[in-house]
């Protein structure tokens, strides 16, 4: 009974080379950084990552002369956790949207085990796959921006001597 309908594409964001003006004095972050199709529900998580890992970098730092340098270490650490993840929801997107056939038929086999209650190690489901549930949700958005900070500093220590 429906007369009409409209599209409502899903798009991922393009990959920016920088999240930052030159001055330093502003920042994007989330759907404004990397937006993403929500086939990983993780859009606005990865904002409230950037929330946490952001207020960690800024805390790391003693005085304003060292903002550009703790920008591009948060920059770095971000873009890599959030491509990962437009990927992984990309290619959830197209897991989900087999047409009726042969990839479905496989992609539903290799789900069986889930699906029938049996215990798995893996399955082709990113939402419940332990390796991958592990990396989605169990990232520490905080302990992780202060990894990538002490290796920035050993990089910087490596390269002033």
């Amino acid at each position: 009974m429906i007369d009409r309908t409209i599209k409502w594409p899903l798009v991922s964001g393009s990959a920016l080379p920088t999240w930052s003006s030159r001055s330093s004095k502003v920042l994007i972050l989330g759907d404004a950084a990397h937006a993403m199709v929500p086939y990983m529900s993780q859009g606005a998580a990865m904002a409230v990552e950037d929330g946490a890992a952001l207020a960690t970098v800024l805390n790391l730092i003693r005085e304003r002369s060292s903002l550009p340098f703790a920008l591009a270490v948060f920059e770095r650490e971000r873009m890599r956790r959030t491509r990962g993840m437009q990927e992984a929801s990309l290619i959830n997107g197209i897991l989900w949207h087999y047409k009726d056939g042969i990839e479905q038929e496989a992609r539903d086999a290799a789900m069986s085990a889930e699906t029938e209650g049996r215990n798995f190690l893996s399955s082709a489901n990113q939402w419940s796959d332990p390796v991958t549930q592990w990396w989605a949700y169990g990232y520490d958005a905080e302990a992780e921006m202060k990894k990538a900070w002490h290796v920035a500093i050993t990089e910087l220590d490596r390269k002033s001597c």
